[in-house]
């Protein structure tokens, strides 16, 4: 092998075999046993498949390679337990060493070792996949409780700390006798005036509500009647100090 070619190998940590036509091992590097299968048979004169068993079944795609039919063949990603049980990954290049004519042709197989690169991918795999059971728990988990919220006997709102109605359950739908669209985006007091919301979720340091205290409400309907409702409010807690949400949560005492 041109020494030229040695240097580039060693800078980017490849070892390499050369084998003849009939895959016999001619030439090996130092470190070249490390990405061996059996390193006892690792010797000049072996056949290199004792050595490196990723080889047996594609001599007919070595031997095209040998005869200037075929360029090259790349198998990646192939794992060897070290003698220390870790996991080494390497990649093997075959290629054919045509120029060095007093040797005649022959194979040039390069093994390059990416353990490092292969760890990171299988690390991002898992995080990708952990990522995803994450997602799919918080959908599951999520749509569990908008069942919840929609079916609950009693009418919920949510709003921002605006008033803004964000979320309305059926209950509430049908208690006030608005659809979804006539209330999502509008102001709550559409339904309570606008001086007894404030009084909902105000105590007397001025500060929203925490507790589960109900108070009595007189409502309008879309329809303009006027029915008393229980409601009691929560704030929601937010890490977004200029946002807060605030539940309320109401019950028909007319009937």
């Amino acid at each position: 092998m041109h020494p030229l070619f040695k240097k580039l190998l060693f800078s980017r940590h490849i070892e390499y075999l050369a084998v003849d036509e009939s895959f016999n091992i001619l030439e090996l590097s130092h470190k070249i046993a490390q990405f061996a299968d059996r390193p006892q048979d690792l010797s000049i004169g072996k056949d290199v498949r004792l050595s490196f068993p990723e080889l047996v079944g594609i001599e007919e795609i070595l031997s095209h390679i040998l005869q200037g039919r075929q360029l090259n063949f790349d198998l990646k990603g192939i794992g060897r337990f070290s003698g220390r049980g870790n996991l080494l990954y390497f990649d093997m290049y075959i290629i054919n060493d045509s120029e060095d004519y007093q040797a005649g042709n022959k194979l040039i197989i390069l093994c390059e070792d990416v353990t490092e690169r292969m760890n990171l991918e299988q690390t991002l795999v898992q995080r990708s996949n952990e990522t995803t059971l994450l997602l799919d728990a918080w959908a599951a988990s999520s749509q569990y409780l908008d069942k919840i919220i929609q079916y609950i006997g009693d009418a919920l709102f949510v709003t921002n700390s605006s008033s803004v109605i964000k979320i309305v359950n059926k209950a509430a739908n049908f208690l006030f006798g608005y659809n979804n669209s006539e209330l999502i985006g509008k102001s709550l007091s559409l339904i309570i005036d606008e001086s007894q919301v404030k009084n909902l979720v105000a105590q007397k340091n001025g500060s929203y509500c925490n507790g589960i205290n109900t108070t009595k409400v007189v409502c309008q309907t879309k329809t303009g009647d006027k029915i008393l409702v229980a409601f009691s409010c929560s704030r929601i807690e937010s890490k977004l100090e200029d946002e807060q949400d605030i539940i309320y949560i109401g019950r028909d005492i007319n009937r």
